[in-house]
């Protein structure tokens, strides 16, 4: 169970929910800084990029979205039907989703996910939680595994080399982040940037190929559909 102290994302989530105007601040080991606003996680569907609308048609049959956050996606899906059961390791950003109107919230990481699901969402840059290239490539052949025929994968990830990520040694997207916000300060974690070569070799050999990709002109950021 994380400890309170550590859910920075969480609680950040929790006061733009009831009002507050709230950030995170996402800091790499090698001091590189990023502070966002919160209000992107509560997007609705009309002000998502335009390639998670398009990849998000590529959904369908029993969905878990890992990472969840406020639950954007898992709302749009469960909205239109869809059977998605949302995943977060933060207690507040479960709170936050039920309190949203989720049905299916589980306090759970990417290692904790239940078998037998056709559609694994992993949107918002969520293909970071595969932490490093030689989990990434073991976690897909253990979702390859588990998941049912024709199961499918929507995720996003960032380019880490057009980005203007830096590595002395080893690959640049292999990163060290912790997220702060206020007084509330996560531990270090692995978290994971690809390039589009290194995704292909990362797909490579776990029996999922790469279906669709979608971009935006001058944007580092995008979406990928990988199917059995």
């Amino acid at each position: 169970m994380m400890d309170d102290s550590e859910d920075a994302f969480g609680h950040a989530l929790k006061d733009y929910h009831l009002g507050k105007c709230s950030y995170e601040m996402v800091e790499t080991k090698d001091g590189k800084i990023d502070v966002t606003s919160i209000s992107y996680y509560f997007r609705d569907y009309d002000d998502w990029p335009a390639m998670e609308r398009e990849a998000i048609r590529y959904a369908g049959g029993r969905i878990i979205d890992v990472g969840a956050g406020a639950g954007r996606h898992s709302l749009y899906l469960q909205n239109h039907g869809f059977d998605v059961t949302a995943f977060d390791v933060s207690p507040l950003a479960v709170e936050v989703m039920r309190d949203r109107g989720l049905k299916n919230v589980k306090l759970a990481g990417i290692d904790e996910i239940d078998g037998g699901w056709e559609t694994m969402i992993l949107l918002g840059n969520n293909f970071g939680l595969l932490r490093t290239i030689r989990e990434a490539h073991e976690f897909l052949r253990r979702f390859y595994s588990e998941s049912s025929e024709g199961a499918k994968i929507i995720a996003e990830t960032t380019d880490p080399i057009s980005a203007g990520f830096h590595a002395e040694s080893g690959y640049p997207g292999e990163l060290e982040i912790r997220i702060t916000y206020e007084r509330y300060r996560t531990g270090w974690f692995r978290y994971l940037l690809v390039d589009r070569v290194k995704l292909e070799e990362i797909v490579d050999g776990t029996g999922w190929h790469i279906e669709s990709i979608f971009d935006m002109n001058g944007v580092d950021v995008y979406c990928f559909v990988l199917s059995k």
